[in-house]
């Protein structure tokens, strides 16, 4: 089994809660911060801790970043710092970069170097982007009590061309297909765009899915991840 990689730069409540959830759902995570006493908090909590200075190219360089899944900039003081960390991930060459946003001309300077992974974390809570960075498929998902959500998410490559009666989603995964949305998965396509796309209504069984369909799932987090690791 293939084990995601994450790096969490910048251990505040919102870095050090992603980390630590990550960490929890069983990725591999690396941690930093140029602190040490929060880096001494979280050591236990996540495979490996590391105080360095994220604006030190070479320090940075140092932790071999290129080939992990994802790297995410929490970095909460000053978004100088967060500028100049996520210029050199992007010179390094680590493909997938989210940002705290702290400011709307924060937002601006990222938008401007191409970051379009933005993160308000009052909006969007630790343990939900846990999930979505594990299942980059995840749109969205809403609570609807302790153990049933709402997920939004794009339908996986093997329903592709298959019909909704054969593909056996409540059958195999105890999960009810609310409904399809047909988006164009476009670069960049927001969350906005999506919910804004034209949608069939309740699916009859003999739908085929396509590409670029987002499915609209009920049922509980055990089953919804079955769904997607499967």
């Amino acid at each position: 089994m293939v084990t995601n990689k994450f790096c969490v730069i910048g251990l505040g409540y919102f870095g050090s809660n992603l980390a630590i959830k990550l960490a929890e759902y069983g990725a591999e995570v690396l941690a930093i911060d140029k602190n040490m006493e929060k880096v001494e908090e979280i050591a236990d909590k996540v495979t490996i801790a590391v105080q360095l200075d994220a604006t030190d190219k070479n320090a940075l360089k140092s932790q071999d970043l290129s080939d992990f899944d994802a790297v995410i900039v929490a970095i909460g003081e000053g978004f100088e710092s967060s500028i100049t960390t996520t210029a050199i991930l992007q010179e390094i060459g680590v493909k997938v970069i989210y940002n705290r946003i702290i400011s709307p001309l924060h937002q601006r300077l990222l938008s401007l170097m191409g970051i379009h992974n933005l993160l308000v974390p009052e909006a969007e809570a630790a343990e939900h982007l846990a999930k979505q960075l594990l299942n980059p498929d995840l749109i969205d998902t809403f609570p609807i009590s302790n153990n049933f959500s709402i997920y939004v998410v794009y339908v996986p490559k093997k329903y592709i061309n298959v019909s909704v009666i054969d593909s056996k989603i409540r059958q195999n995964y105890n999960l009810n297909l609310v409904t399809v949305k047909k988006t164009t998965n476009s670069p960049n396509q927001t969350k906005k765009e999506i919910f804004g796309a034209e949608t069939i209504g309740v699916p009859i069984p003999t739908y085929i899915f396509k590409e670029n369909d987002v499915l609209v799932l009920f049922g509980s987090e055990n089953d919804f991840l079955r769904f997607m690791k499967e």
